[in-house]
């Protein structure tokens, strides 16, 4: 099978979750998954491996898994098999993997959704506006609070989110973080980084499952005091630092802490479709803990504070908030979004918080 007919019948499996096609979806993740295994069959033996040809084979393996995994969400509903209930009798919803189908969707001006008023924001910034009008009438005012615009018979979205190391060749180590759906399940979100043991994360890629190894969003972290020579102190990991994350804009999102690399990350504030958002700690007590996204029109410098600390007007409406699990020795997060969120905004809200976790967690797993 040649390349471009391999990565058709890819993206042909994961359209056809969207159309609700779930036979033709199920036979078509099966072929991707048997031509990606004849081509690792094809690999052994084949010339001396190298750093390059290890990767290509790392992300073969991932593709696999991905195709299989998607069989396994699709198995429940083949047949128009609706209904069906898992082993704790809940009704099996199916979710279908996201794909650049809704990202597309979301940054149209029909849409209405705040994706696609930063869109249009970020073009008219760096293009010229008088040879295009908008479709919009007029842009939703800020003193509308974003939350009374999302659709309030949507119910909100969860992801439960887990970690793994890899190592890689030359002394790097890989870090992956996934995201899984409401049940906990199956993954549709990836985020890696990887980096020295004696550095910190700088970078990271976000992709969704469906267009892997494709990032929809690469992410660039500031440095932390001491450069990336020598070896942070653990400490260095709760330290605040900037996020800039490139999507499908043609500038990224900024999002700057209050305090630089000062404990904790948040406040970290940055604007958005011309709304001005922040993120706060989820728990005072736990800085590992996701944390909560408000939306603010004014902030000012805390009076009598000499490091920084700022104040804000934002409420008590929640956007994005998390909790947390344990289960024997290990804790697991999960976080959630108000209904409503359009998907390319809540795909660079998901990587703000897998990043800074990737951040703590890498820290903490090299001790």
């Amino acid at each position: 099978m040649s390349r471009e007919h391999l990565e058709l019948l890819r993206s042909s499996a994961f359209e056809s979750e969207h159309a609700q096609l779930y036979d033709s979806s199920y036979m078509q993740h099966e072929a991707a998954a048997q031509a990606l295994e004849q081509e690792i069959e094809s690999a052994v033996g084949g010339i001396t491996p190298d750093d390059n040809s290890d990767e290509h084979m790392r992300v073969v393996r991932t593709q696999i898994t991905i195709h299989r995994e998607r069989q396994r969400a699709l198995r429940p509903h083949l047949e128009s098999g609706s209904g069906v209930e898992d082993e704790e009798g809940r009704e099996c919803v199916f979710v279908p993997a996201p794909n650049h189908w809704g990202a597309n969707g979301d940054l149209d001006e029909e849409s209405g959704s705040l994706s696609s008023v930063h869109n249009l924001l970020t073009w008219q910034a760096n293009y010229s506006p008088l040879s295009y009008t908008p479709m919009y009438d007029s842009l939703p005012s800020p003193d509308m609070p974003y939350h009374t615009m999302l659709d309030p018979t949507q119910s909100q979205v969860t992801y439960h989110l887990h970690r793994t190391r890899e190592w890689t060749q030359a002394g790097m180590r890989k870090y992956i973080y996934s995201a899984r759906e409401y049940s906990d399940k199956y993954t549709l979100y990836t985020l890696e980084a990887s980096h020295r043991a004696d550095s910190q994360v700088s970078t990271a890629d976000f992709f969704r499952v469906a267009e892997f190894p494709q990032p929809c969003i690469s992410i660039l972290l500031s440095a932390i005091d001491g450069g990336p020579s020598k070896r942070p102190d653990p400490n260095s990991a709760y330290k605040s630092r900037c996020i800039h994350l490139r999507g499908p804009f043609s500038t990224p999102i900024k999002e700057y802490p209050d305090r630089q690399q000062k404990i904790p990350w948040s406040p970290r504030r940055f604007t958005y479709g011309g709304r001005r958002f922040v993120w706060k700690p989820g728990d005072d007590k736990d800085d590992v803990m996701p944390e909560t996204l408000y939306e603010y029109e004014n902030d000012w410098p805390k009076p009598g504070s000499r490091t920084g600390k700022r104040l804000d007007d934002a409420g008590e409406r929640r956007l994005v908030w998390g909790d947390k699990k344990r289960k024997g020795m290990v804790d697991s997060y999960t976080v959630h979004f108000a209904g409503g969120v359009d998907q390319v905004f809540r795909e660079i809200l998901l990587a703000s918080q897998m990043v800074r976790q990737i951040c703590l967690f890498s820290t903490a797993m090299e001790g």
